[in-house]
């Protein structure tokens, strides 16, 4: 359950920062009392200003859905007789709640839009109800209209503006915990390959090698490719002269195993531009490797981004809970709130995951890696 707790702690930070990227259900006040969801002070969201939050996080829980046996009704945290649709909920109002508080303050200081974020506006809008051109049912489920979510959008950039303002103030600097990361940790490999398989899958989508023949040909022609990389060749080129050869990039950290034992080996000798002596025969077939990066910072200035950011949440998730938020009274309306059941509000029943897909051979032949399929692709 260590995995479901970060699964939950990622959707979380996703719909309270990423959720002012977008739009949320609007600020729309229907008249209907049984509308109304919560009360802030005398402020008041109904069902549709939580509709965004709602479809925000289903999208991110449905996308672990597809990988995670019964995910929506798995218990967490365990023992606790509680769901993730359930802690999935609570998240949708804290940050439904959080936003309505950091735009009221934010209204309080008379913060107010500039051109430019209003541009920002529009096209934030539009993108949205573009991804839900064709997709009439689940725009019908969420109530969304260029109106509503315009009057959503800007009263979230407002409220980010508050919010910056506040981790503008926490005394957080990058150099500090920069310091505490060590770079050699984060040595990334920037790699670029040739690959024919030696493996396949069968018709019970079960991968086997392939016939003594048929691998005895690819070595051929892995060899011949070899030749031909080694005396400048492109190895875009030298890809096309193969019906099963495969080129394409593999980056790399030592041993985090995205690179089969035998490339990551053959590839730590290289220095740049160089390519491997001999062909990597790995689990899935042979390699031509060739070092592009045996340096690069990119996985350590991702650390260092991802370290700073999650110092920034901690420090304001306190400074929230115990300074901003307790001058707030929050009274939620349970009889319509417990009628929502997440995974289920936003997501047309056709798209609903109960169960883990079977794979098939073309799904998982989608990004080449180092130890890819015998599909082709990257041609």
């Amino acid at each position: 359950m260590k995995r479901s707790k970060r699964i939950i702690s990622r959707l979380l930070v996703f719909t309270l920062i990423a959720g002012m990227m977008f739009a949320a259900g609007c600020s729309k006040k229907t008249s209907s009392t049984g509308d109304l969801v919560v009360t802030i002070n005398d402020d008041k969201l109904y069902m549709q200003d939580m509709m965004y939050f709602i479809y925000a996080m289903e999208g991110q829980g449905q996308s672990y859905a597809q990988y995670y046996p019964g995910y929506w009704d798995m218990e967490y945290p365990e023992g606790s007789g509680s769901t993730m649709r359930d802690q999935m909920k609570k998240s949708v109002m804290d940050a439904a709640v959080m936003w309505e508080i950091l735009y009221l303050k934010a209204k309080e200081a008379d913060y107010s839009l500039t051109d430019n974020e209003k541009k920002t506006v529009t096209s934030n809008v539009e993108s949205i109800m573009t991804s839900l051109k064709d997709k009439k049912e689940q725009l019908k489920l969420t109530g969304f209209t260029t109106e509503n979510l315009t009057k959503a959008q800007e009263k979230l950039q407002i409220a980010d503006k508050y919010y910056q303002t506040v981790i503008d103030g926490l005394g957080i600097k990058e150099a500090d915990i920069k310091a505490t990361i060590d770079r050699d940790k984060y040595r990334q490999y920037n790699t670029e390959y040739l690959f024919i398989p030696t493996t396949k899958y069968d018709e019970s989508n079960k991968l086997v090698d392939l016939p003594a023949k048929d691998k005895e040909a690819a070595k051929t022609s892995i060899n011949k490719a070899l030749t031909e990389a080694k005396a400048g060749k492109e190895f875009a080129d030298i890809a096309k002269e193969f019906d099963n050869m495969n080129t394409s990039t593999l980056n790399f950290m030592k041993d985090d195993n995205k690179a089969d034992e035998a490339y990551q080996a053959a590839a730590l000798k290289l220095e740049n531009d160089k390519i491997a002596d001999n062909v990597i025969e790995a689990k899935s077939g042979y390699f031509v490797v060739k070092m592009k990066d045996n340096n690069s910072s990119e996985s350590y200035d991702t650390a260092v981004k991802e370290a700073v950011s999650e110092a920034q949440n901690k420090a304001f998730t306190t400074k929230y809970e115990n300074e901003i938020k307790k001058d707030f009274k929050i009274t939620e309306n349970e009889k319509v709130w417990s009628k929502i059941v997440m995974g289920e509000t936003t997501i047309p029943k056709a798209e609903r995951i109960t169960a883990t897909p079977t794979p098939t051979a073309k799904d998982a032949t989608a990004t080449p890696t180092a130890t890819p399929t015998p599909t082709k692709s990257g041609k």
